[in-house]
Formats: C-alpha cells, structure tokens, sequence
C-alpha cells in the first residue's frame, strides 16, 4: 500500500520548505519498511514526477524529434492519463528510463515566480 510522505527541509536562509514523496510500506522478514516509490514535489496534488506507460514515452520521443511538442500537448495526455497537473508555464520535460525496473517517467520543470 503506498502513501504519501511529507518531509521538511530547512534552507540555507533558514526558511522550511515542504516536499512530498510517495512511499510503500513493505515488510522485510520481521520487520517494515518504507521504499520510495517517486518524489511529487512540493504539491502533492500536482506532482513534477509522474510515471508513463511506454506507449505514452514513443508519443513523446516521437513528438520531441519532430520537434512539434508543446505544453499543451503534454499537458493534454497527462490528463487523458488521469494524472492532475499545474496548468502554469512549463520550462523543461525531463524523460528518465530506469534499466533496473525498465520503467519510464517524465519531470514537469516550470519556471519560477519572480517575487
């Protein structure tokens, strides 16, 4: 059963910032666990980190050589995916293949408020 973690990080200038991890309890002989399954960011209900299928990776790598992918357009199959994401001005996509668990996902970068 997996559940998400919040965790609590102290900056340099002192301030604490939030960050939300989703974890799964298992049980190593006699005892339990926890095992981190991915990082969602600082919003729990819009994560940056999101597992993909490989039908929705050759979409993307197919899209990225074309040179014809945009926001929208990732935004649009996230949410065909089920997954919720933030709307807002996305600066970078990273894709990550794990060899190990031969699993795909991809990291939503967006650019930073200027306060």
């Amino acid at each position: 059963m997996t559940y998400i973690r919040k965790i609590k990080r102290k900056n340099k200038d002192g301030t604490i910032k939030t960050y939300y991890a989703e974890v799964e309890s298992i049980r190593e002989g006699d005892k339990v666990v926890q095992r981190h399954i991915r990082s969602l960011g600082t919003d729990p209900e819009n994560p940056t980190n999101i597992a993909i299928e490989s039908t929705h990776f050759s979409y993307l790598s197919l899209r990225l050589m074309q040179g014809s992918l945009t926001p929208n357009d990732l935004f649009e199959m996230l949410e065909n995916m089920g997954q919720p994401v933030k709307r807002a001005d996305l600066k970078r996509l990273g894709i990550h293949y794990d060899f190990k668990k031969k699993t795909y996902s991809i990291s939503l970068f967006y650019q930073k408020n200027s306060t």
